[in-house]
C-alpha cells in the first residue's frame, strides 16, 4: 500500500492509497500518481521535501487538499489547506490521521496513517523516536539515514585530516538505521522500509537492514 516514487537527499515523495506524502520531486516524477490523490501531507520546508515549482503546478492541476503544520500554511491557497496539529487525530474521507513532532533543524511533522485496520507510521528527518510510539503498526517508512558506528569512524578519520564532513550534522538532525531498527522492535513492526538512507554510510546501513529481516525470519 505504501510506495516510494523517489527518496533521499534529492527529493522525497511517498503515497499510501489516495495520499501523497510530500512534493520534494520535480513534477514530472510526480505527475502520473496524482490521477487519485485526494490528500498531500507535507512535513517541511525543505526542498528535498516541498519543491515550490512541484507545489505550484501541483496546485494548478489538481483539486488535492493540502494537510500540514501552521509552518507551511504561507505556501498554500486558503481554499486547499487543512492545518493539523501534533497529537490530535483527523478524519480524511476513509483515512485517519495524527500527526507526530519530528525533531529535526526545522519544524516537522511525521504521521500515523489508519485506514481499513491498517496502521501505518511514517516518519524522516528528526534526529529522535524518542517519546513517539506506534505499538502494533502493520508498517513503517522510517528514515535510515546513516549508521552510527561507521558515521563516527568516518568522522573521525574526517577531523584526523583536518577535513569537514557533513556527517558530524546528519547525526545531530537525522535518524539511524539503528534507532529505526529499535523502534520497530520496541513496538512490534515488522515491516520497516527504509526512507532517506543517505549515501556515506549506505552499504552499512542495507547491511544492517539485511541482519534484522535475517532475524524476524
Amino acid at each position: 500500500m505504501f510506495n516510494v516514487i523517489g527518496t533521499g537527499s534529492k527529493g522525497n515523495c511517498f503515497t499510501f492509497g489516495n495520499l501523497m506524502i510530500d512534493l520534494g520531486l520535480p513534477y514530472d516524477r510526480i505527475k502520473n500518481y496524482l490521477g487519485d490523490v485526494t490528500y498531500i501531507l507535507l512535513t517541511h520546508r525543505h526542498n528535498d521535501h516541498l519543491n515550490l515549482t512541484t507545489l505550484r503546478k501541483v496546485i494548478a492541476n489538481t483539486n488535492a487538499t493540502f494537510v500540514c503544520g501552521w509552518w507551511l500554511k504561507e505556501y498554500l491557497p486558503n481554499d486547499k489547506v487543512k492545518i493539523v496539529e501534533a497529537g490530535r487525530n483527523y478524519e480524511l474521507d476513509d483515512y485517519r490521521i495524527s500527526p507526530v513532532i519530528a525533531y529535526h533543524d526545522a519544524p516537522n511533522f511525521g504521521y500515523r496513517i489508519m485506514k481499513d485496520g491498517h496502521k501505518h507510521f511514517h516518519i524522516t528527518d528528526t534526529a529522535t523516536l524518542d517519546g513517539i510510539t506506534a505499538r502494533g503498526y502493520d508498517s513503517a517508512s522510517i528514515e535510515c539515514n546513516h549508521c552510527e558506528i561507521r558515521a563516527r569512524e568516518l568522522i573521525q578519520e574526517a577531523k584526523e585530516k583536518g577535513e569537514f564532513t557533513h556527517l558530524e550534522g546528519a547525526m545531530n538532525s537525522h535518524l539511524s538505521v539503528q534507532k529505526a531498527i529499535d523502534f520497530c522492535r520496541t513496538n512490534g513492526i515488522k515491516n520497516l522500509i527504509p526512507v532517506h538512507v543517505g549515501e556515506s554510510t549506505k552499504s552499512e546501513v542495507l547491511k544492517a537492514l539485511r541482519i534484522w529481516d535475517e532475524n524476524l525470519k
